[in-house]
């Protein structure tokens, strides 16, 4: 038996935006209220992986600190569990992007049907798909090999997550659907349970469960 948390970072410091190769930072006291989230939570994790953008990258260093009754974890920085690039528009604030009502609209398109209508630039969402999904597959294939590395948390982004399910459950990226029904907020924690069964394969997924942060 296998456990695989998916965790979010927590709310960034900056104004609104789509935030994705941007390197915006998450408040100290944001990231102690999930690091006691993860302490108090029955979670038992022996590995952490970290996209090593710093809104994950700086929980991650704080989970990996050895503590009083704990050695220190390992941490993993993977380049593929960055957040999509949101080409011209990452990072810039959506107050200053809806004074541009062309910018706007595009924005909105984007959000209606995000594989139909990419923004100027950005990476398109097949390829961070592709990009998440080599990253992900990467991850169980270290694990089959290094029984140490079983229990794995992994520090990434809302988009990031979205591509792991998506995979896991063959939801095709194609539908607009998927990124409007379901939410996964800062600091929430999706646990993956799979089983060795000449493959690794999802047992149960549950829903988000947010740890600590209000």
């Amino acid at each position: 038996m296998t456990k695989l948390y998916l965790l979010r970072h927590g709310q960034v410091t900056g104004a609104a935006a789509l935030y994705g190769h941007t390197d915006v930072t998450v408040a100290d006291e944001v990231n102690q209220q999930i690091q006691r989230g993860v302490n108090i939570s029955t979670i038992n994790f022996d590995h952490v992986c970290s996209s090593p953008l710093q809104r994950c990258l700086s929980l991650a260093k704080r989970l990996t600190v050895p503590g009083s009754e704990q050695s220190a974890r390992p941490l993993e920085i993977v380049d593929g569990f960055k957040e999509m690039n949101f080409g011209r528009y990452d990072g810039i604030a959506f107050d200053q992007l809806h004074q541009d009502k062309h910018s706007w609209q595009q924005l909105e398109h984007f959000w209606q049907n995000p594989i139909k209508n990419s923004l100027p630039e950005a990476e398109l969402l097949a390829e961070f798909s592709k990009r998440v999904v080599s990253a992900w597959q990467g991850l169980l294939a270290e694990i089959t090999v290094n029984p140490n590395n079983r229990n794995t948390l992994i520090i990434c982004h809302g988009g990031v997550i979205r591509m792991i399910l998506a995979h896991i459950l063959a939801i095709d990226i194609s539908n607009a659907h998927w990124y409007s029904q379901l939410s996964i907020d800062y600091g929430s924690l999706t646990t993956l349970t799979l089983t060795k069964d000449n493959a690794l394969r999802v047992n149960c997924i549950a829903q988000p469960l947010v740890v600590g942060v209000s």
